[in-house]
């Protein structure tokens, strides 16, 4: 459930007076996906209003052009440390987040935040605000793909797989095209409900996703399976990375016996029940080695092998590459 305090931020938002002023600060390497998907609905408000209900401004720690992900360059309109007046602040950054992790920026987040502004991030943008100690205690959408890593490196931050959360004056966004469902939402609730449809429809994005729907693609779609128990089991293995769960016992759980299970992993996967709960845990255990500092021993732990070695042995099998191999820059190691 969204919180009184939830609420209570949006509707401050809606109380202000048109336009509502957003000021999106562009970290080097930011997604642009995620950025258009967080710009272009306020240009659609008001086009569809025929007024200007917000106005926006770019962003960066100086006045030069911040260049995105895929290279191109975005002039900024000021400096933080020129910044006119925003009601709301939207950290917008990538995997290269670590470049905006500066005092100067920290200290500038923090004043505005200290101003009663609403402070957003997107994709990675939630990092940042969380090093600059604004996230504590606060519920925040991250990456499926970087979750593990922001529990390690903000363990008093509560991260969560929702596609986008709101708490308190915070709003952030897992990335992607789902930062398109934030700002609707944010939009209804400082516009009402029926221009955030008339945005959708415009945007042929046929609902808004409420803010606690899953990041990623079904399990079907994913792995390309149509059988109800196959994704049923499927989905329990995903779940118990760290405590995997004995064939045995999910045959019983799905009413089945070993040998249907295994021929249905084979059928339909091409590999072994075994061959596939492995595929699942090693991918868990690459995205701890690139993504965290964690102690290999512990990585292997969290992915359910209790012996480092036995599990080093597995990992060079499934990627053609020592753990340590990789997390000292072998970022090339293929993926079975």
């Amino acid at each position: 459930m969204i919180s009184r305090d939830t609420h209570a931020a949006l509707e401050k938002i809606a109380t202000l007076s048109d336009p509502l002023r957003v000021g999106f600060f562009l970290v080097p390497d930011f997604p642009m996906m995620t950025f258009a998907a967080a710009l272009d609905p306020l240009r659609q408000a008001n086009r569809i209003a025929g007024r200007a209900l917000y106005k926006w401004m770019f962003l960066s720690t100086d006045d030069a052009p911040v260049h995105s992900s895929a290279g191109l360059p975005v002039p900024v309109d000021h400096a933080i440390g020129d910044m006119p007046r925003c009601d709301l602040v939207i950290v917008v950054a990538g995997l290269n987040h670590t470049k905006a992790y500066k005092p100067a920026t920290f200290r500038w987040l923090c004043d505005v935040h200290s101003r009663g502004g609403v402070l957003g991030g997107i994709c990675a943008g939630q990092f940042v605000l969380a090093k600059a100690g604004l996230l504590e205690g606060r519920r925040c959408a991250v990456h499926w793909e970087l979750l593990a890593a922001f529990q390690e490196e903000f363990p008093r931050c509560v991260g969560t797989n929702a596609i986008f959360a709101v708490d308190g004056p915070f709003i952030t966004s897992s990335g992607g095209t789902v930062t398109l469902d934030m700002m609707l939402y944010l939009i209804a609730a400082s516009k009402g409900r029926d221009l955030a449809d008339a945005i959708s429809d415009q945007f042929n994005h046929p609902e808004i996703r409420q803010h606690d729907s899953s990041q990623r693609m079904p399990a079907q779609t994913r792995f390309g399976i149509r059988n109800a128990k196959l994704v049923e089991i499927v989905k329990e293995m995903e779940s118990s990375i760290q405590n995997p769960v004995d064939l045995q016992v999910l045959a019983r759980r799905v009413q089945l016996s070993t040998r249907q299970i295994e021929r249905l992993f084979v059928a339909h996967l091409g590999k072994t029940p075994s061959a596939f709960y492995a595929g699942l845990r090693m991918a868990r255990a690459h995205d701890l080695i690139l993504q965290t500092d964690l102690p290999i021993a512990d990585v292997a732990q969290t992915c359910g092998y209790m012996s480092a070695s036995r599990f080093g042995r597995i990992y060079r099998t499934h990627y053609g590459m020592t753990p340590r191999e990789v997390r000292l820059g072998g970022l090339t190691a293929r993926r079975d």
